[in-house]
């Protein structure tokens, strides 16, 4: 086996159903490992495990682990020597899975290689690199729901994006990536202060840069991300409304667990990717060398 794919799901069944469609469709790697872990998901549990080239992990919490503590969980089930992780709100387009494994293998350094993402357009924002933005509707675009995904349509324009595109430059455009799982334990994972969502990633990829990983996005792999279904549109009958208390809450209580963390707000470089200053290189050492 060359890696294992590792996704974390919390109520939104119909799209983690689409992304395990679309990796034993479109991965160029057939029958890689797959791991789900979800919790506090009846639903979900009981499909997952129904599904017999699917590793399952189930639990009920209390304190909800979330997208960092669910990745965590996953990835520490990883037996191969690398692992794919995507949101379960992801369609992976044709072939997706080889140009990451081969960044990742050909590096002589740590490296973390990221897909570039399609989404719907649904908070009326631009697109920028990494990340292109489509119309919701299925005549210019591919829909905007499980129910109205236009699968085929988006197979075809990712196949000519990569025939067309040739970009690749530093920074990860949110989870969808492949790794070393050795760089990950080395690395220590998501920090479980933040659970059950936001800020995490920020943290981790601060933490990868003091210790000079690679990032790199690149236009030769690309992913249909939904919009953070799990997140925001939880007990809305899949309807966009709005953003969910749920999510706006835990932005706001871990922006402080943040600060509270490495006592400065984090900057960003021109790829909005971010910056390891001088001040934030001695906060890491007092956390984290200084025990």
């Amino acid at each position: 086996m060359e890696y294992t794919w590792a996704i974390n799901s919390y109520k939104n069944l119909s799209y983690l159903k689409l992304a395990i469609k679309s990796i034993r469709k479109n991965a160029f790697y057939k029958n890689q490992p797959i791991i789900v872990y979800t919790e506090n998901d009846p639903e979900t549990a009981a499909w997952i495990s129904s599904q017999p080239d699917i590793e399952c992990i189930i639990e009920e919490n209390t304190v909800a682990k979330g997208i960092g503590g669910g990745a965590n969980a996953a990835i520490k089930r990883v037996k191969t020597e690398f692992f794919s992780l995507i949101h379960s709100d992801m369609y992976i387009s044709r072939h997706y899975d080889a140009p990451l494994l081969d960044i990742v293998k050909n590096s002589a350094t740590p490296t973390v290689a990221c897909a570039w993402r399609i989404e719907p357009n649904i908070w009326n924002q631009h697109s920028r690199l990494g990340t292109t933005m489509v119309p919701v509707d299925t005549t210019n675009g591919f829909g905007m729901y499980h129910h109205d995904f236009a699968a085929a349509d988006f197979e075809d324009w990712a196949d000519e994006f990569v025939k067309d595109n040739s970009i690749q430059f530093r920074k990860v455009e949110g989870v969808s990536y492949m790794m070393r799982k050795s760089d990950w334990d080395k690395i220590g994972g998501n920090d479980d202060i933040y659970r059950p969502t936001s800020w995490e990633d920020t943290d981790l990829h601060l933490r990868m840069t003091y210790h000079n990983y690679n990032f790199v996005v690149t236009s030769k792999a690309v992913v249909w991300h939904f919009g953070s279904r799990g997140a925001n549109f939880m007990g809305q009958n899949d309807k966009i409304t709005g953003r969910s208390e749920r999510q706006l809450k835990a932005e706001q209580e871990n922006a402080h667990k943040w600060m509270e963390k490495w006592k400065e707000p984090p900057t960003f470089d021109n790829n909005g990717f971010i910056v390891l200053t001088d001040s934030l290189k001695k906060r890491y050492k007092e956390i984290y060398e200084c025990k």
